[in-house]
């Protein structure tokens, strides 16, 4: 009986999915003026035995973020931004295939791919006013054609300290990719292996194999007067459309050709007056 029962765990044992985390990348890019930003995530982990490698095969057309962090038990294995933070907007996981594999030790590589947009949460589809306390970043628009950026390290989601400080392990990297022309105003800590003094412009910074003890980052970018002009005229159009586009855009445009019939016939008149 004890055999049979130890005959049992052993083959327990051996039909057990084993994976490890070998590396986690999360590059943030393509900062908005609202606050969204995309971000680009790429795990990587060790599978140990055949039936792990078959759990792994078996999900190569699965897309549920659930699927791969219930079989691999690894808890990196998540979207590293805190959903009750931030929104979600098409979100896409691409399981890629096997590789390093390596028969006489058993084991091979996988890595899951995940691409989507973080946004702030918006008071309406119209004014595209973000919710306070919610995003990547909070931004405001302190001085003419210049955007102040904030990070909301609350938005982040890794393992954290008691104090809530971002733990970021030797094999866990965090990549920020600034706007063109971004200054950075205040940095902490510092990026992995640099020494910025600021003000500065930077183009990117990473952070790995450190504590984060209160992550702040600030950086101002400052629009050029071409994008101020065609903004200014884009938001004249976008709202004219929306205007058109709602209950009371026949009342307007029924409005605007009175006020243009009339100014055409006032001016017909004083001409023929003048003749």
């Amino acid at each position: 009986m004890r055999k049979a029962l130890i005959l049992l765990l052993v083959l327990a044992a051996s039909i057990q999915a084993e994976f490890l985390i070998e590396r986690v990348d999360v590059a943030i890019s393509d900062i908005k003026p609202d606050g969204s930003a995309k971000v680009h995530e790429s795990i990587k982990f060790v599978m140990f035995g055949d039936y792990s490698n078959s759990v792994y095969d078996s999900g190569m057309s699965n897309t549920e973020l659930s699927f791969w962090s219930t079989n691999t038990g690894l808890k990196d294995v998540k979207m590293h931004v805190n959903t009750g933070t931030v929104d979600i907007v098409d979100m896409r996981l691409r399981p890629q295939p096997r590789t390093k594999c390596n028969p006489i030790q058993g084991i091979c590589h996988g890595e899951l791919i995940l691409d989507y947009w973080a946004e702030p949460s918006f008071k309406d589809n119209q004014t595209l006013e973000a919710e306070s306390g919610t995003g990547l970043f909070t931004i405001v628009k302190y001085k003419p054609r210049t955007r102040r950026y904030t990070i909301n390290p609350s938005a982040l989601s890794f393992t954290t300290t008691p104090e809530g400080n971002i733990i970021l392990d030797e094999d866990v990297y965090l990549t920020i990719n600034l706007p063109d022309g971004s200054e950075v105003l205040d940095i902490n800590p510092q990026p992995t292996g640099s020494s910025i003094q600021l003000p500065s412009h930077i183009e990117s910074m990473t952070w790995t194999d450190i504590v984060l003890v209160k992550f702040s980052l600030i950086f101002d970018v400052e629009d050029s007067i071409d994008k101020e002009v065609s903004d200014f005229f884009g938001g004249i159009f976008l709202g004219a459309s929306r205007l058109l586009g709602g209950p009371q855009g026949p009342a307007v445009v029924l409005l605007a050709a009175v006020v243009i019939g009339s100014f055409l016939y006032i001016t017909m008149a004083k001409r023929r007056g003048e003749e």
